[in-house]
């Protein structure tokens, strides 16, 4: 009963409200439209006087002139929009008009307007309202006297069609209805009703207005003070709001009948939501007062599961104390371990750079007695040649040895950095000059197989952001896998591109091997796994390689090479793009 209660309280309220907006609404939309009517009138209202001053007209007037007024007659209905535009003599004769025949009112006798050819023989503007009698739009006449002086020429009147008025309507979704003084419909955009009575005669019955006769009204009564009234058919079905105007210069009143259907439709969802909340409301203070019973009996079991858990957690915490001790023991244990581990893998690193050097150790020691033996030759000469006195000859050979002397200190080195133990700070590494160490200490070896060692940079400025023996020994390990790879191969080329993209730096280490299988490459990078043959690799270089470049905050993968073998793509912090990125966080 309560929920019906506030159902239909709320279908009042609703109600009332919609009803409230419907009426703000439709008064905005009569407003508009009944401004449009009369500024629609009002323009024609100004247009006979005007005219009646022109000279033209007045000679019309004066010498019955039917072509020549025929002719501006047509040019004035054209440029105005009028319906119809005439001249007429003091003796009611028509002159000229732009139409003929039973388009022309003129034509059909002055007792159509005679109102308001009354007004214009008093002096007036002369204004009346036409009916249709073929049922169609009605129309609106406006008649000036023509004069000149103290000299009465006649009249010239123009007449304008409601069609206009009733098109704009005809876009409103409300019915709309203009009466005149008598109660006739003179304008509407319902095209049944044109010339019906607004309402017809009346009688009271239960507090109600009834209407007998034809009528568009058929009842018409007053609720929750808005006028409410029924339509005859078709419209009968729906009651509908009733809302006035008036237009005190036309003696007219506009009308708009808007539909409550919609509003009945919103009061209906109003009480239904509010019939739906009252009963969700209920079962929602049903379930609250169930779940405070069952709270309640939970408490109370929770009260004895408590006195037994208490007993359970005191032995527990024994428990717990042991084995927080047996961990802290395991982890010194585990601590110790994976420092063992990290010291171990910085050994697995050095001694994979001492296995590279040694490998290269036989190339390097022809490197370094090839210049020795050039040396001890160009001493001898230039000892035999200092004796004869052929200085200048001298002063060549020993440069040369300077020259062999300082290529032999630049390897040497090139390999005590390479020896030494890498850092773990990140400091701006010019590539450059990496890259050029590493093709000089494996400059000896590219010899003995015939590769072509290429470099495609660019900027020679670039730099990143690594350790320059960190990142030598990745490249010393791509280098000595590519060198290892193309023993056998025809023209065997090794490219080194070095670029800048955005905030990185890419290097590419590329060569025409035999490249690397599909079902291989995913596994490259593992700890152990190599393809050489047993005694020739541990499977460590790749994995340490990845390693490092993974520490730099760097990136390592593999790609097929479009000169037709393996690929390397190393991707670093560009230095330059970092410091810029401080500074602007600094700022």
């Amino acid at each position: 009963m309560f929920s019906l209660i506030v159902a239909w309280v709320a279908m009042q309220l609703s109600s009332q409200f919609y009803m409230a907006d419907l009426h703000t609404r439709s008064q905005a939309t009569l407003s508009v439209q009944a401004a449009g009517l009369e500024k629609y009138l009002d323009k024609y209202r100004l247009l006979p006087p005007l005219l009646a001053r022109r000279s033209d007209i007045v000679q019309i007037l004066a010498n019955d002139g039917h072509q020549r007024g025929q002719n501006v007659a047509k040019v004035i209905a054209g440029m105005s929009g009028a319906q119809e535009v005439w001249f007429q003599k003091s003796d009611g004769r028509i002159v000229a008009s732009n139409l003929i025949g039973d388009a022309s009112m003129a034509e059909q006798g002055m007792s159509s307007y005679a109102d308001a050819l009354r007004a214009a023989q008093q002096g007036r503007l002369g204004r009346q309202l036409v009916l249709s009698r073929s049922g169609g739009p009605a129309s609106y006449v406006f008649i000036a006297p023509v004069r000149q002086g103290d000299q009465d020429y006649g009249f010239i009147a123009v007449r304008v069609s409601l069609e206009g008025v009733e098109q704009s309507w005809a876009l409103s979704k409300d019915r709309l209805v203009a009466v005149d003084q008598n109660g006739i419909v003179v304008a509407t955009n319902q095209p049944s009703w044109r010339g019906e009575r607004l309402v017809a005669s009346q009688t009271m019955r239960r507090g109600r207005t009834s209407s007998k006769g034809n009528g568009v009204i058929e009842r018409r009564w007053s609720d929750m003070d808005f006028q409410l009234v029924r339509l005859g058919p078709p419209l009968n079905k729906s009651n509908f709001q009733m809302i006035e105007q008036d237009l005190p210069v036309l003696n007219w009143e506009v009308v708009l009948f808007a539909d409550t259907a919609q509003v009945r439709q919103q009061s209906v969802w109003a009480a239904l939501v509010a019939l739906l909340l009252c009963v969700v409301g209920s079962g929602m203070f049903w379930i609250a007062g169930e779940r405070r019973r069952r709270l309640l009996e939970r408490i109370r079991q929770d009260k004895v599961y408590a006195a037994r858990l208490e007993e359970r957690v005191h032995a527990r915490t024994c428990e717990l104390s042991n084995m927080n001790a047996l961990l802290a023991q395991e982890v010194k244990e585990r601590e110790a371990a994976e420092k063992e581990l990290q010291q171990a893998q910085a050994g697995l690193v050095q001694s994979a750079k001492l296995a590279t050097l040694g490998e290269m150790s036989a190339a390097i020691s022809h490197e370094f007695n090839q210049p020795l033996g050039a040396i001890r030759t160009h001493s001898e000469n230039a000892q035999v040649l200092i004796e004869t006195g052929k200085t200048e000859r001298a002063l060549k050979s020993l440069g040369k040895i300077v020259a062999m002397v300082e290529r032999m200190a630049a390897i040497s080195h090139v390999l005590k950095g390479f020896t030494r133990k890498a850092g773990s700070d990140l400091v701006p590494v010019k590539v450059s000059a990496v890259v050029d160490e590493v093709l000089m200490m494996t400059g000896p070896r590219c010899k003995q197989i015939g590769v072509c060692a290429t470099v495609v940079q660019d900027d020679k400025s670039i730099e990143v952001l690594a350790g320059q023996v960190r990142l030598a020994q990745v490249l010393m390990n791509l280098m000595s896998n590519a060198l290892d790879a193309m023993g056998e191969q025809d023209d065997p080329r090794i490219q080194i591109s070095v670029m800048r993209t955005k905030q990185q730096v890419t290097i590419r280490f590329e060569d025409n091997g035999p490249g690397i299988p599909e079902d291989v490459a995913a596994h490259i990078f593992d700890p152990f796994f190599t393809t050489k043959d047993v005694g020739e690799g541990l499977g460590l270089g790749l994995s340490i390689a990845y390693k490092i470049i993974e520490d730099l905050d760097g990136q390592l993968r593999y790609e097929r090479s479009a000169l037709g073998g393996a690929c390397f793509v190393i991707v670093l912090n560009d230095a330059f793009a970092v410091a810029g990125d401080l500074e602007k966080e600094d700022s």
